[in-house]
């Protein structure tokens, strides 16, 4: 009996000691969203997060396809002026200037640019004259192949084939051959100039344009139309992507031209958030263009303000004790950094320029070109277009082809175009004055500093901020091993 009494106390015991301990295991794995939010939200709120949520994603929507209306934009302000077609190339044959409106132009060299509808064409050859510096790219801009000194034909010239992004058909031989992921190609040509006897003379550089030429593959010559070559030079083009609900319109319209595959999975999947979906309508609620159209306003400030700010790593420097900034903040020329793809660096690439190639990136000893950006002075402060500043370039400016300074607006790229100056750059075939060593000042401002020659001056436009590119073509090692580096941007005393 004594046996018993004490084995039921132990067991008493232990009974108790175990609920304790699931009391108190339950206790502490007790959800903190239980204790919290014990109920659903009201439905006010829940309208107000999904709200939310919406405008979120078509935030990130506009960051995840700025680089494909960029594109969009400059084939449809070209097919505006001058027509639709795979053989109309529109051209400057006086340099690109401020009634182009388009980010980043530059008028430092001859370009050619054109557009072709792989959909329509099928497979498609473009004939590139010998020392081209071109590129042919996707509608994403994702370059799928560098032509000149930086691409397979090394300068001398070639015949590429660009195939569909569904083509199953033979393939010959004797061409340089990509495919797609788009059906949309985006042809960009570009020929520098030379040294004439009062500057730049694009006499050649148009004669080599002239020669460019695409065709279907599978098309008899006899009906292969002429080429079109419309000098763009005196006409004003607007080659900027949308800043209105329009962007989400043309972006639906390029989704259902394109494979379905060309957009990854995930993109898709941010997409049909906000209710953009290819083969569905696209049929927002007023409420959801409201927030769609916020985004299209409020995104690109995001995007300013990251470019203002920079980033943590300093990976946008190009020098440890310089202003300069890499625009591509050490990633390739698809934005991808050693472990993710660098989004933010992207986006604001592509709010100020277009066309990113690898050999814009790698590190090629007189083959490539390099383009130090400066938005701050030698203080850390932006460049206004209220002050005067001066840039001082050391002697032997490691550009094999020349060099240029150019002059642009910080919100998009474009260039000033209220000033009395025809074009807002500076190259080193410009006669520009010379110091005795070898070196020259460039000088910036609303009005010609005191004591800066006239042919060393870029005009700014007063209370408005502004961004400078130091182009080098054809970059030489001084400069990839830094012996030779530009000085930062100093603002001069009124």
């Amino acid at each position: 009996m004594k046996n018993l009494k004490v084995y039921t106390l132990k067991v008493f015991f232990l009974l108790t000691m175990f609920g304790g301990v699931l009391c108190a295991y339950a206790q502490d794995t007790s959800s903190p969203l239980v204790n919290n939010n014990p109920t659903w939200p009201s439905d006010e709120e829940s309208k107000e997060l999904l709200d939310e949520l919406f405008y979120q994603r078509s935030i990130h929507s506009y960051y995840l396809t700025l680089n494909a209306l960029n594109t969009i934009a400059l084939r449809d302000g070209s097919e505006a002026a001058f027509g639709k077609g795979y053989n109309k190339v529109t051209t400057w044959y006086e340099r690109m200037g401020p009634k182009t409106w388009a980010p980043t132009p530059n008028a430092d060299i001859m370009y050619n640019m054109w557009y072709a509808d792989l959909k329509e064409t099928g497979p498609l050859v473009v004939a590139a004259p010998p020392k081209s510096i071109a590129m042919i790219t996707d509608f994403f801009q994702h370059t799928l192949t560098d032509i000149g000194k930086a691409g397979p034909d090394r300068g001398d010239g070639g015949l590429y084939l660009i195939l569909p992004p569904d083509y199953n058909g033979f393939v010959p031989d004797g061409y340089y051959t990509v495919k797609s992921s788009t059906y949309n190609v985006f042809l960009f040509f570009r020929f520098v100039l030379e040294q004439g006897p009062d500057g730049p003379d694009t006499t050649k550089a148009i004669a080599q344009a002239g020669r460019a030429r695409t065709y279907p593959l599978w098309e008899l010559e006899k009906d292969i139309p002429a080429m079109e070559f419309h000098d763009a030079s005196d006409t004003k083009l607007n080659h900027m992507y949308k800043h209105d609900f329009t962007y989400w319109t043309a972006l639906k319209k390029f989704i259902e031209h394109e494979p379905l595959e060309a957009f990854n999975a995930q993109t898709r999947g941010v997409l049909a958030s906000i209710g953009i979906v290819k083969g569905q309508p696209f049929n927002p609620t007023a409420k959801q263009v409201e927030l769609l159209t916020k985004a299209v306003e409020v995104a690109p400030k995001m995007i300013l303000a990251y470019r203002k700010t920079g980033r943590d790593d300093q990976r946008y420097k190009y020098y440890d004790d310089r202003q300069y900034i890499n625009v591509w903040a050490g990633a390739t020329s698809e934005f991808m950094q050693q472990q993710y793809l660098d989004i933010d660096v992207r986006a604001a690439f592509f709010q100020l320029a277009y066309s990113s190639a690898p050999a814009m990136v790698r590190r090629a000893i007189k083959s490539g070109s390099k383009y130090p950006v400066a938005m701050r002075d030698a203080d850390g402060e932006t460049l206004s277009g209220s002050n005067h500043y001066k840039m001082h370039l050391p002697a032997g400016v490691p550009a094999r082809l020349y060099w240029a300074v150019t002059m642009y607006n910080i919100a998009d790229g474009t260039m000033p175009a209220e000033t009395d100056q025809k074009l807002p750059t500076r190259n080193s075939l410009d006669k520009l004055v010379q110091n005795e060593d070898g070196s020259f000042d460039i000088y910036f401002g609303p009005t010609l500093p005191e004591g800066a020659p006239e042919k060393n001056w870029i005009q700014s436009v007063p209370d408005r901020d502004f961004f400078l590119i130091l182009r080098l073509y054809g970059s030489d090692i001084e400069f990839f091993d830094q012996t030779w580096r530009p000085d930062d941007v100093t603002k001069l005393k009124k």
